[in-house]
């Protein structure tokens, strides 16, 4: 199955303004005489509670609809699914705890596995 042109467009487009926004907040930090090493560490920290309230908020999920893989960077796509996995495992009646753990497996087996088989995936229908 392949995407429509506009899909990589939306893509691309909500990747690199997560990236703009995440530049920018490094750039604040170091402006703001922030350790070059300290910023790096600061700048993950606050882009993953940026898209966890987004997610809490039911903001983040809208940008995944829109912006496919390109919303699922790293550095925000992890800490939103963390608290989307979490939040279904509490409204399952899990104790949060249970529900952490949950939340972190989950997350863990998307971007640890689904993540890079499918960087694998496309990497071989690229050679078709």
């Amino acid at each position: 199955m392949r995407g429509k042109p506009v899909d990589y467009l939306w893509s691309f487009l909500i990747g690199g303004a997560l990236c703009v926004a995440a530049q920018l907040v490094f750039e604040l930090l170091l402006s703001a005489g922030v350790e070059f090493g300290l910023s790096i560490t600061l700048m993950l920290a606050i882009m993953a509670a940026l898209s966890g309230a987004a997610t809490i908020l039911g903001q983040y999920q809208k940008l995944e609809g829109l912006g496919g893989f390109g919303a699922m960077l790293p550095f925000t796509g992890f800490s939103a699914a963390i608290i989307e996995f979490t939040a279904a495992a509490l409204k399952e009646g899990d104790t949060l705890p249970r529900a952490s753990r949950k939340g972190l497996s989950a997350a863990f087996l998307i971007f640890g596995v689904g993540l890079p088989a499918a960087f694998g995936a496309a990497l071989l229908m690229s050679f078709r």
